[in-house]
């Protein structure tokens, strides 16, 4: 009896104990092993966009429109008293290996321009001196930092300088930069990034702005196909406003910086009003005639059209005086109509702020309306007395 239990027992030991053992080896195949954390870097220029972010403009964007990146100078319907824009090839009659930007300004006797090859480009400013063009002056003040400057664009104010660079200082590619002149110095303070939306993490290559319509262009390839661009016409605030103080999360944030989509910002102003400034712009400069800068009569038998038809140098820059305060003027008249249309609209505790902001419009409107006069009769009186 003894014999048969040990028996039983021993068989059993030797059909369960394979068992077991399996249960222990596939308990240990089945422990997890320890995974590497992985630590993803932001790059700098994330962190650039990151610290950006908050400052967003807040800006409308009116209309977009894609055309050729090698033909995007000659889309932008500036007028005549913001400046015009043109290719290096056009301007200089001299082939280039890349696409390099010029910019005239209102009265015809200064340029900005890029000049250069694949390898580097350069900022120069050139005066005109009778029928020819004078010794540029490269911007060395601007130093290594901003490489591969092009398509620079100088407000109607003469000091305020717009230009394209890559670099530590970008957040991808091509970013805007905004600089001034230094008067007493003669030299340009160091740039600044001119931050979001005017810069993305594609290439933003030009902004412009027309004064007298009060209208903006943004030159950017974010969102599109190869060796296209799109203008997005934007209207300018001043001063230039944010979304700081604005209850938004990051990703509606984001969307405004990004540009994703300009419908989002057209509760931001008159849309409707911007647009037809901007057909009007489109539609002078289809049907511009090759008749010079500008018209400014001197007599019944004298109208001058370029700053060289001024004989006396004292003319010239009375005439300069006036074509600024001209746009000036035009800017304020614009505003001004902006504002009766806001102000038909506008509750009643809103309208005793907004009649007395346009008073004071309208006052310094009236100012410089009696200063344009005066300037031309002085500019008539000098010019007619050495014709005579």
């Amino acid at each position: 009896m003894m014999t048969r239990k040990i028996i039983v027992l021993l068989l059993a030991m030797a059909i369960f104990a394979p068992v077991a053992a399996q249960k222990r080896k596939s308990a240990k195949k089945a422990k997890p092993k320890a995974q590497p954390v992985v630590v993803v870097e932001e790059t700098p220029a994330e962190r650039l966009f990151k610290t950006m972010l908050p400052a967003t403009a807040k800006v409308m964007f009116i209309d977009s429109t894609v055309v050729d990146k090698s033909d995007f100078l000659s889309q932008i319907p500036l007028s005549k008293e913001a400046g015009t824009l043109s290719t290096f090839e056009a301007f200089f009659d001299r082939p280039s290996q890349v696409l390099l930007g010029v910019f005239r300004n209102e009265f015809g006797d200064r340029c900005y321009y890029a000049d250069g090859d694949t390898l580097a480009t350069a900022l120069y400013s050139t005066d005109r001196l009778g029928n020819q063009w004078g010794k540029p002056r490269e911007l060395t003040e601007f130093g290594r930092d901003y490489e591969m400057p092009n398509f620079p664009f100088l407000q109607t104010d003469g000091i305020t300088l717009f230009f394209a660079a890559q670099g530590e200082h970008s957040l991808g590619g091509y970013d805007i930069f905004m600089t001034r002149y230094d008067t007493d110095e003669g030299r340009f303070y160091r740039p600044e990034n001119y931050g979001l939306p005017f810069n993305s993490t594609a290439n933003d290559y030009l902004i412009a702005f027309d004064e007298v319509n009060a209208l903006g262009f943004l030159v950017s390839d974010r969102h599109q196909p190869a060796d296209k661009v799109c203008i997005y016409v934007f209207v300018p605030t001043t001063p230039r406003q944010s979304f700081e103080s604005e209850d938004l999360s990051e990703s509606q944030l984001r969307r405004y910086a990004e540009i994703s989509s300009i419908g989002d910002t057209w509760a931001f102003g008159d849309r409707q009003s911007a647009l037809q400034r901007y057909e009007a712009m489109r539609s002078q400069k289809s049907t511009q005639q090759n008749t010079g800068d500008f018209r400014f009569v001197i007599d019944d038998a004298t109208v001058y059209h370029r700053l060289s038809d001024f004989r006396s140098p004292q003319s010239r820059d009375l005439y300069r005086k006036y074509a600024a305060l001209a746009a000036s003027t035009d800017t304020d008249e614009r505003t001004l109509s902006m504002q009766r249309d806001k102000f038909a609209r506008a509750p009643m505790r809103e309208k005793q702020q907004m009649r007395e902001a346009m008073l004071r419009l309208e006052h310094q409107i009236d100012e410089n309306r009696a200063q344009l006069q005066k300037i031309a009769k002085e500019i008539r009186y000098i010019e007619i007395k050495i014709k005579n």
